[in-house]
């Protein structure tokens, strides 16, 4: 797990090249749906992109990115060194949109474990509720490749943590900065985190925010699903008419960024993309899927085997299937991806 960069500033960087990527009419729009319900996150893209139309764009962008990172950094180790309950909070490890993770000690068992708070900014509104259906989704699962939730608790001041292992090992984000995995790794990977999702999707949970910082290996070889956080349940809405869309830009399907109805296909589409990048080393749309050409389809990404021409064809084309704009077009399970990934190629 790592601090810096934190998952919020992503999420910043992301939506203000998706801004950019657009006609400057349109930008509005677009984070009015975008940050729809986070006026906070619309408010830090928005002062980015006015300094970004200003003159002297490097020399005035650079102080508000410094104050929005010393912003997003400034609670990081206010609960070091406190115990509660059960736990002796030891020192922060990382930190993603919603939560600051902490490494602690449970001090009844005597072993090491990850405390995941609340960000404080998110406690006047949905994401309080999003955090109990975290710990719901993932307790509600055991599986070897999805993340255990040992306990969930609230402090006396009243913020919410989710007790959970601490893993030994680095988050996907973090192996894929290193440069493209090897084939046989990718695939791996893949097939492993296709078996989490296959117990996710049969209990009727969408996991909606697959993405390399959220696939977590071991060191000894072994992957995690990680961060519930944003999890469909199918008993479970936590969004209306006017939600925003929930998730990560770049990783989002296109049904998902439409903030139209998902089912587990969505998941299918993101692991798609992550495979991609292992594979590449970038990421197959990197400011979020473009709009259909007139046939209704999307355009196609940089093709694999012309990067890296170890490639198999055959299994470029099961990445494509799983980036189909259509979800009926893609796999229908993550079954049938993990089986099109181990047949002979």
């Amino acid at each position: 797990m790592t601090g810096a960069p934190t998952e919020r500033w992503r999420q910043i960087e992301e939506l203000l090249a998706a801004a950019l990527d657009r006609e400057p009419a349109a930008r509005e729009k677009f984070l009015d749906t975008a940050c729809a319900g986070d006026g906070d996150l619309r408010l830090e893209v928005a002062s980015l992109l006015a300094a970004h139309e200003r003159s002297g764009v490097v020399d005035r962008l650079a102080p508000e990115v410094a104050s929005i990172a010393t912003r997003l950094r400034g609670t990081a180790a206010m609960l070091a060194g406190r115990t509660i309950g059960r736990y002796q909070v030891l020192e922060p490890v990382g930190d993603g949109g919603m939560g600051v993770v902490y490494r602690a000690l449970d001090t009844r068992l005597g072993r090491t474990v990850a405390l995941k708070f609340l960000q404080p900014r998110h406690d006047a509104d949905d994401s309080a509720e999003r955090f109990r259906l975290e710990a719901r989704a993932a307790g509600a699962l055991e599986h070897p490749n999805i993340c255990t939730i040992y306990d969930i608790g609230e402090t006396d001041d009243g913020r919410l943590y989710i007790a959970m292992p601490l893993y030994d090992g680095e988050t996907l984000q973090e192996r894929i900065a290193r440069g493209p995995l090897p084939i046989g790794e990718a695939t791996d990977i893949t097939v492993q985190v296709l078996r989490g999702l296959a117990k996710a999707h049969a209990r009727g949970i969408i996991h909606r925010d697959i993405k390399p910082a959220n696939v977590f290996v071991t060191a000894d070889g072994v992957v995690k699903l990680l961060d519930f956080g944003i999890a469909k349940l199918a008993d479970v809405s936590l969004t209306g008419p006017k939600a925003k869309p929930l998730g990560t830009v770049a990783y989002m399907s296109p049904e998902q960024a439409d903030a139209g109805p998902v089912d587990h296909r969505t998941d299918l589409w993101s692991l798609g993309a992550v495979l991609y990048e292992m594979l590449s080393g970038r990421r197959p749309y990197a400011r979020g899927v473009p709009a259909p050409r007139a046939d209704g389809q999307s355009p196609l990404p940089p093709s694999l085997v012309a990067q890296r021409p170890d490639v198999p064809p055959a299994l470029e084309q099961v990445v494509l299937k799983a980036l189909e704009r259509s979800p009926a077009d893609r796999f229908a399970s993550a079954d049938a991806f993990a089986q099109a990934l181990v047949a002979p190629r």
